[in-house]
């Protein structure tokens, strides 16, 4: 590792995520102002300067961050443009050469943020900040750290870990100073780590809180550009399979979602209902209200998630990305901020098409999937939504919303890209989906299966809270009171008992009633469910995973499975894919499945199978790639 002079000085946020020129003074910093790290650090501004700068260099992380979990992978494969390093990556045969293998990059970040993190003492110490400005600001900078650090570890396995300032990432080759350490190790620290930061509440603080900017002729909200801390936090308390801590910290973002927002009961709830002409669909799937039988109803909204700007907040009447996009890091489409993905998936205009969906993810999963009521069979949020066939090509269309021309011309309003038509194929502008709606409601249903409540992962992942807790009465019918079902509960003993809730944090609230019963509006009454947000039947489960007919663990088992393979169909090519797979195996390792490579190599294979045979070639020797010295 041959980077140096790694420190954050102010004048990087110059060179930061969107190569902004904002409104606001302090984001108007001139990069040859370039002062010495010493000063740089003497107001709350300089504090939040290194946090935006910090973001610049965590932004360039997006390449390594996709291609090594996608490719690495069973959804994503290389096309005959592809570059001897990737085709390495997706084939398992990578060495310390590749350049892929070098984590330099996420040392700048981390190393970056030790720097941050020492000044932020420093600052505090003489009095420079207040503990009320250091500790959302500190906290910040730390879960950018961990975050980074779990990244490292997915891939390499064994990592240096040092939480120390230092002025070289050479000095990392010193293995006694800054022994590596196992992957479980760790998630052990980062989970101290976070435990320990001062909040993991949202920094209203910060001088970039609330903001719009513009730049290129374009407009960013701010505020999606900054990391979560409690779902940081919830997914390291998963990999350490640690589920009902994994399913608190989920949990309280979305509670928190609830009462800090004008619309509540909407966000990130992955709701839904059939589109009658007025009311906007969220997000979902669907056809004009009785016309579900007439493929010229259809209306797909669901590639709108990818499509719509950060400032499109929406208001209290009307959905906003705000609704399902919770993390998302934006490209201007300037020298200094430019997407990564146009290059690696576009095969028109300046890009150069080399990497593709995998056959497996597009024939084997996308299309065949059956959708509700006409038993039409394909995904939406496959063919023409995270992937198209262009000049006879499949595409990775997800990432590419930004770069085509967009068209609405059909009655239904739903949007398509002219692949033969780019208004200026030099402004590579685009985005980095890194956390959404999808993504939290998948692990919040991996952590409920895992604590013991399938039932509720299975309403999470199909078709909604509500309709899989409607407890009917003995004779088959209806509660007509919904205060005593339609949350997550056990069964009620009898006709005239209510259902028994699921514990904290569990419980998840659907009811809704209208007179002459009590009124009511509960947070969870319009989740849709992940599959019939996306009109598609439920998965056909097994009757043991409903009846209790065979061991308990043997149902937990088999939604889980189901679980990832929906994150497979919902959130391909999103930088998650590995990870998921990985955890999951690991998991799946202690349950006596197997090895945690072989349990890999089985679920990668499906890539090569699909494609004309072959093995994915995991074993623990290339589980976890080499790192480059």
């Amino acid at each position: 590792m041959k980077i140096h002079n790694i420190l954050v000085v102010s004048a990087i946020s110059a060179l930061g995520i969107l190569g902004l020129a904002a409104c606001d003074d302090m984001l108007n910093v001139n990069a040859e102002e370039v002062v010495e790290s010493s000063e740089n650090y003497q107001n709350v501004y300089d504090a939040d300067n290194a946090i935006w700068g910090l973001y610049g260099k965590f932004a360039k992380l997006a390449e390594d961050v996709v291609v090594l979990n996608e490719l690495r992978a069973d959804l994503m494969d290389v096309t005959s443009n592809a570059t001897a390093d990737q085709v390495a990556i997706s084939n398992n045969t990578a060495d310390e050469s590749n350049q892929y293998c070098d984590p330099t990059p996420f040392y700048e970040v981390i190393l970056n943020a030790n720097d941050i993190l020492y000044n932020f003492d420093k600052m505090l110490a003489e009095n420079k900040i207040s503990q009320e400005n250091y500790d959302p600001r500190y906290s910040d900078v730390m879960a950018i750290r961990c975050w980074t650090y779990l990244q490292l570890g997915i891939q390499f396995g064994n990592v240096p870990y040092v939480t120390d300032p230092i002025e070289s990432i050479d000095a990392l080759d010193n293995q006694e100073l800054y022994p590596e350490i196992s992957l479980d190790q760790l998630i052990t620290n980062l989970i101290s780590d976070m435990e320990n930061i001062p909040t993991l509440e949202v920094n209203t603080l910060s001088s970039f809180y609330g903001k719009t900017i513009s730049n290129n002729g374009e407009s960013f909200y701010l505020n999606m550009q900054f990391i979560n801390k409690h779902l940081l936090l919830g997914d390291l308390y998963l990999w350490n399979d640690d589920y009902v801590s994994a399913a608190t910290q989920y949990k309280a973002y979305m509670d928190e979602d609830d009462v800090s927002s004008s619309k509540t009961q909407i966000n990130n709830k992955v709701s839904g209902w059939v589109w009658a002409g007025t009311n906007e669909p969220r997000f979902q799937i669907c056809y004009q209200r009785y016309k579900d039988q007439d493929v010229t109803s259809y209306r797909n909204m669901w590639k709108e998630i990818f499509y719509r700007g950060s400032t499109d907040v929406g208001s209290s009447a009307n959905v906003g990305l705000q609704d399902e996009m919770i993390w998302m890091v934006n490209y201007s489409g300037t020298a200094e901020s430019t997407s990564p993905f146009v290059k690696l998936f576009a095969n028109t205009g300046v890009g150069e098409y080399q990497l593709r969906p995998s056959v497996y993810v597009v024939d084997s999963l996308w299309e065949t999937q059956v959708q509700q009521s006409n038993g039409f069979v394909f995904d939406g949020r496959g063919r023409e939504s995270s992937f198209d066939s262009i000049n006879g090509q499949p595409v990775v269309l997800k990432y590419l919303y930004d770069y085509y021309t967009t068209t609405t011309t059909d009655a239904n309003k739903t949007i398509h890209l002219d692949y033969y038509s780019i208004d200026n194929p030099y402004t590579q502008s685009g985005k980095w989906f890194l956390y959404r709606a999808a993504l939290l409601h998948l692990r919040y249903a991996e952590a409920a299966n895992r604590a013991g409540y399938p039932r509720l992962a299975y309403a999470l992942l199909n078709n909604g809270v509500k309709t899989n807790f409607d407890w009917e009465k003995s004779d088959g019918s209806s509660r007509a009171d919904k205060e005593g079902v339609q949350y997550t509960s056990y069964p009620p003993a009898n006709d005239s008992t209510a259902a028994v809730p699921y514990p904290a944090p569990f419980y998840l609230d659907a009811r809704q009633n209208d007179a002459p019963y009590t009124f009511l509006r509960s947070p969870w009454r319009d989740n849709a469910g992940i599959r019939n947000r996306a009109f598609l039947t439920n998965i056909e489960t097994p009757d043991y995973v409903h009846d209790g007919t065979n061991d308990h663990n043997d149902s937990i088992q088999w939604i889980e499975n189901a679980l990832i393979k929906e994150a497979a169909l919902e959130c391909a090519f999103e930088g998650n894919r590995w990870g998921d797979l990985l955890r999951v195996a690991r998991r799946q390792n202690k349950d006596g499945k197997g090895s945690v490579a072989s349990l890999m190599n089985a679920a990668v294979s499906h890539k090569f199978n699909a494609s004309g045979g072959g093995s994915a070639n995991i074993t623990d020797a290339n589980l976890y790639l080499p790192m480059k010295k």
